[in-house]
Parts: C-alpha cells; sequence; structure tokens
C-alpha cells in the first residue's frame, strides 16, 4: 500500500478514537513505518539498508538535513509513542504531507509506472 493510503488510514484511524491502546498501536505503526519511508527516499544514494529505525533516521537526516528534526521526532513517537490522536495527526498532517510528496517524486523518478515488486 503506498506511503499516501497508509497515512490516510492512520488519520482515520485516530479520527475520533479514545482508545489509548489502539492510538498508540496507530503511532508506533505509522510513525515506523515514516521512519523506514524516509531511509527509502536515500538508499539508492547510500547503497544499504536497515530495519532499524535509529540507524534508517541518522542515514535520512544525512541526505535531508532541513527536516532531520521533524524525522527524529517520527523516531520518538516510533519509540515513546503519545496516545494523543490529535498531536500524531497534527504531525502527520504536516510532515506527513511532505513525506507524500517526496515519495511521489521518487517514484516519478525511479518507478514512473508504480510497478510492484
Amino acid at each position: 500500500m503506498p506511503l499516501k493510503q497508509q497515512i490516510i488510514r492512520a488519520k482515520e484511524d485516530l479520527l475520533d478514537n479514545e482508545d489509548r491502546a489502539d492510538i498508540i498501536d496507530c503511532c508506533i505503526w505509522i510513525m515506523k513505518l515514516i521512519v523506514r519511508a524516509g531511509l527509502a527516499l536515500v538508499i539508492e544514494k547510500e547503497h544499504r539498508y536497515t530495519r532499524d529505525l535509529y540507524p534508517a533516521y541518522q542515514i535520512f537526516a544525512k541526505h535531508y538535513h532541513e527536516k532531520g528534526a521533524e524525522m527524529k521526532q517520527a523516531l520518538q513517537y516510533a519509540i515513546a509513542p503519545v496516545d494523543n490522536p490529535k498531536e500524531i495527526s497534527r504531525f502527520l498532517e504536516h510532515f506527513g504531507s511532505w513525506m507524500i510528496e517526496e515519495s511521489e517524486k521518487w517514484l516519478e523518478v525511479h518507478n514512473p509506472t508504480r510497478l510492484k515488486h
């Protein structure tokens, strides 16, 4: 499922959600996805991959200095999730939207036909 659809799903899951455990699970899931998607944006420049979140964040921040703080926040949410759906949604609206735009640009260059592997 494309990043855009997953972020939309997370925002929908958070809307009017009062189940603390569900909110925390959603936070962990979507933030891990964002950190790993950030690594995917630079994987061809780095020629390396990791599933580990902190190294993924570091590699992303090396190439996107201006977005490093926001990716660090995503990393922190993945490791120490919050149970405030509005806080998570605001972050997804701002940084998530930027990640969607960047992933779409990446796909236009590296996979314009959206071929699935």
